[in-house]
């Protein structure tokens, strides 16, 4: 096997590994967590979170490292430039979200203050579900578009 290909391996399977995550956690967890919320679902929510926020950084970092790796081993900076490159782009931009979503926002507890701060507790795990809801779809666009255009289209 090429150093390129275990790259991309490694990307493929951190990729599966972050978004199979979001998408546990945007149609399994939170919905759980919404019926039940006559109860304070913030420690369970905080504990299975905790244990699931080491594995999504572990699965960003490397997605980042093996997706860089690729861009300078095929060299193809200048796709960047390219418009028919569009879902390249957007993996870069979904990447630096989640990058500042998991690295900066979340240990600062931004996210905690923006959803949960004054708001009415069944409207905040509402908008917090619709967040990742609006996410895994992006995510979901992104990787189709990423393998159609890898494939011709």
């Amino acid at each position: 096997m090429t150093l390129p290909g275990f790259a991309l391996a490694v990307h493929v399977l951190s990729v599966v590994w972050w978004i199979g995550g979001l998408a546990f956690v945007t149609l399994v967890f939170l919905p759980a967590l919404r019926r039940e919320l006559d109860d304070d679902p913030h420690p369970l929510f905080e504990a299975i979170e905790h244990r699931f926020s080491l594995q999504a950084r572990i699965a960003l970092i490397l997605t980042g490292l093996s997706g860089f790796y690729l861009l300078y081993a095929f060299d193809a900076w200048a796709w960047l430039t390219l418009p028919r490159f569009w879902w390249l782009q957007a993996m870069i931009g979904y990447w630096l979200l989640f990058a500042l979503a998991l690295f900066v926002a979340e240990p600062l507890g931004l996210m905690q203050r923006l959803f949960f701060g004054a708001r009415d507790p069944k409207r905040a795990w509402r908008y917090f579900h619709t967040l990742h809801a609006v996410l895994l779809l992006g995510g979901a666009v992104i990787i189709g578009a990423a393998v159609a255009g890898n494939h011709g289209l």
